[in-house]
């Protein structure tokens, strides 16, 4: 499986963004995160909104990071959390029955087990590789990833450095898939790098 990430910094303007991002969804990833999780919450909405539409027209299952008000506001059934802001909510005594993919990023084995017992659907775990995402920051390996896969039976997708012979790596390790953010969003030709992915692992 493959879930694409957005990052509308590289681009210069906005319909330049949302043409990548349509590009993106008709090559039919299992999913696709809008990130953009600095933006103002209303300009969230209505990014949300628009890729919604993109993502409904393709059949792509759009998940909103940290805004989860917001997908339920527009009726997007998928949501990715923080390990913090899933603790707060599980702390709240949320009930996440308003989805049907709950996601958490994890940073350790014992997160990962934490989030599986408290609801989440499925993890992201990273990053794996060095990416200029994270610059400066050492990559925490396939051993890192290894170790999560196998504290948990829920699916793990590796992200950070994510490329056809990485995401492969990756899977080796116990991955379910991968994550791409930088690789897809810059790319000319995105089912190329979705195409070896896509629905080849195990469903979420």
């Amino acid at each position: 499986m493959i879930y694409a990430i957005s990052n509308r910094t590289f681009f210069s303007d906005q319909k330049e963004y949302l043409a990548q991002i349509e590009s993106v969804a008709a090559a039919r990833p299992d999913g696709f995160i809008l990130r953009e999780k600095d933006l103002d919450p209303e300009i969230y909405k209505e990014l949300a909104q628009k890729c919604k539409e993109i993502c409904d027209m393709y059949h792509v299952p759009l998940i909103v990071n940290t805004f989860w008000q917001i997908s339920l506001e527009l009726g997007i059934k998928g949501i990715h959390l923080s390990m913090s802001d899933f603790k707060k909510m599980k702390d709240e005594a949320m009930d996440f029955s308003g989805w049907n993919r709950v996601g958490v990023s994890v940073h350790s084995p014992e997160e990962a087990i934490f989030a599986q017992n408290a609801g989440a659907d499925y993890l992201i775990a990273g990053h794996i590789f060095l990416t200029d995402c994270k610059k400066g920051l050492p990559a925490r390996g396939l051993g890192f990833l290894s170790d999560i896969c196998s504290s948990v039976t829920i699916p793990v997708f590796a992200i950070g450095g994510m490329n056809e012979e990485h995401g492969h790596l990756a899977v080796q390790a116990g991955a379910s898939g991968v994550c791409m953010m930088s690789e897809l969003m810059k790319s000319r030709n995105p089912k190329k790098l979705i195409e070896p992915f896509a629905g080849k692992i195990k469903a979420v």
